[in-house]
């Protein structure tokens, strides 16, 4: 279907609260506990588009928006919009907790019912079958610094004494060539009223420290985990942005060989640990 056919065709989309610039490209503001939201709107006069993809008038079309993320392995969807002509909306809400990366939004229109017998070899005969798409790209950054948080509640998570505990940083997979954004995440109890309170406020002074204080201690239990791995290996390209990019370049911080990186570390941890908060607080 030509693209002129469906007009006034806009996006909406806001990072929490805050609406995100007309075309923007980068979402500067996002967090990892911001949901996204999502509508699409447009117009299109259905009589003509039938006509043009040569389907008979009571031939049905659908809207609906696909969105990926480059972190996760998810694909989520709208619901699907029947198209009964003039200007309609969709919308999609994306959870925090399912995003990471570059995320790509996609609206499509597809085929919903074919009604009478499609005569004409050229009209799209499969329920399903696309017939218009058009994409939108959005690169989401973290701040505070980019670090992959997410708000949990420890004691659903069974934590004797959660409302005392920190931050949790989990591993869902071990695998090196997975997605770094996938396989990280830094859970931040949400039941502790210092942690609540800088989600809440992230620009006030008592916040940036506790960011800054987060970040050393992120980078100091990826060396750990760096040092403990039996696979990784410093000779090995991994894929940029995957887990063993990320936890070679912690190794690398510290010297060019993990034999001696391991040897220092077994001999003194908080030497090495120590060296590791003066490169992280440098950057």
């Amino acid at each position: 279907m030509p693209t002129d056919e469906v007009t006034a065709l806009s996006w909406d989309v806001s990072v929490g609260e805050t609406p995100l610039a007309d075309g923007a490209a980068l979402a500067e503001d996002w967090t990892y506990y911001d949901d996204i939201y999502i509508k699409c709107s447009y117009a299109l006069n259905l009589t003509d588009a039938l006509l043009r993809l040569r389907l008979p008038p009571d031939a049905s079309l659908g809207a609906v928006i696909i969105a990926r993320s480059s972190g996760t392995p998810l694909i989520m969807t709208s619901e699907v919009m029947e198209i009964r002509g003039g200007r309609q909306h969709v919308y999609l809400t994306l959870p925090a907790d399912q995003i990471t990366g570059t995320l790509t939004l996609e609206f499509q229109i597809s085929v919903l019912g074919i009604g009478h017998a499609v005569e004409s070899p050229f009209a799209p005969k499969r329920l399903g079958n696309t017939v218009f798409r058009v994409d939108r790209k959005i690169v989401l950054e973290g701040t505070a610094p980019r670090l992959p948080m997410l708000p949990v509640s420890f004691a659903e998570h069974g934590i004797a004494g959660a409302g005392s505990s920190l931050w949790w940083l989990r591993l869902t997979t071990r695998d090196l060539a997975a997605s770094a954004s996938a396989a990280i995440w830094l859970w931040l109890n949400a039941d502790n009223p210092l942690i609540s309170r800088m989600l809440e406020e992230p620009d006030s002074p008592e916040s940036e420290a506790w960011l800054r204080f987060l970040q050393i201690d992120f980078m100091r239990q990826l060396l750990r985990e760096a040092l403990g791995s039996e696979e990784l290996s410093l000779q090995t390209d991994y894929p940029e942005e995957s887990l063993g990019y990320v936890l070679s370049s912690v190794v690398r911080l510290l010297g060019e060989s993990l034999d001696q990186v391991q040897q220092r570390y077994s001999e003194d941890p908080g030497r090495v640990e120590a060296e590791l908060q003066s490169k992280v607080g440098a950057k």
